[in-house]
């Protein structure tokens, strides 16, 4: 077969397979009408624009935009709070598993009531506490406090924390004493407290407002 005739060949092969292609584009297409406009005839109702979710989305992740597309539903078949603009959803936090395909709504961004607020890029550690260590109990969530680990009756000074939870603020637990506190540390200060715990008791102090604490309890 002379070359020519292979070329004119291949050609008409291509152009038969991308026709085919785009017939059975087509026929998707009109499928996907034929089953909306089944859907609007059943249910009734406009439809709206909604953010639907793109990919798989595990909880903890950051949605981004590339992760939720709008795409058209039925009103009528809508959660009540579904989300209606990407720029609304990018940079939620997921807290529980978004199917793909699925259309997002406030539901997947609920925080259960006892869930810790960790401030961004700090990490949670309870450390064990009582009375006598935790100025008499009446640290709160919120409150900034200095760590002091005591050994051999010599106290140093290993960092400050914010106290996000203690187990006499937990849910039903008002009123009860305080047995252990949970601090937002800096990454890089957690393994010297959890070390700490273990070689010596652990202390909260609150300073007052004005005073500055250097590492090694000097006050400034």
């Amino acid at each position: 077969m002379k070359r020519g005739t292979r070329v004119l060949i291949s050609l008409a092969c291509g152009v038969l397979a991308a026709a085919c292609a785009f017939l059975y584009a087509s026929d998707v297409r009109a499928e996907a009408e034929r089953a909306h406009e089944e859907t609007l005839a059943r249910y009734g109702g406009d439809t709206v624009s909604v953010c639907v979710a793109t990919r798989e989305i595990e909880p903890g992740e950051t949605l981004m935009e590339g992760d939720v597309s709008l795409e058209e539903w039925v009103s009528s078949m809508l959660p009540r709070d579904a989300e209606t603009s990407v720029r609304d959803v990018a940079g939620k936090t997921a807290t529980s598993h978004i199917p793909e395909g699925a259309v997002i709504c406030s539901a997947y961004f609920k925080r259960d009531a006892d869930a810790l607020d960790v401030p961004s890029g700090m990490v949670a550690v309870s450390v064990p506490a009582d009375e006598e260590h935790a100025v008499g109990g009446a640290i709160l969530p919120g409150d900034r406090v200095d760590v002091y680990v005591s050994k051999d009756g010599i106290a140093d000074r290993l960092c400050d924390a914010q106290v996000i939870d203690t187990s006499a603020h937990m849910a039903g637990t008002e009123g009860t004493d305080i047995t252990w506190v949970t601090l937002a540390l800096e990454p890089e200060r957690v393994a010297e407290v959890l070390a700490a715990t273990a070689r010596g008791s652990i202390s909260l102090t609150l300073p007052g407002s004005g005073l500055e604490v250097q590492d090694g309890g000097d006050v400034q």
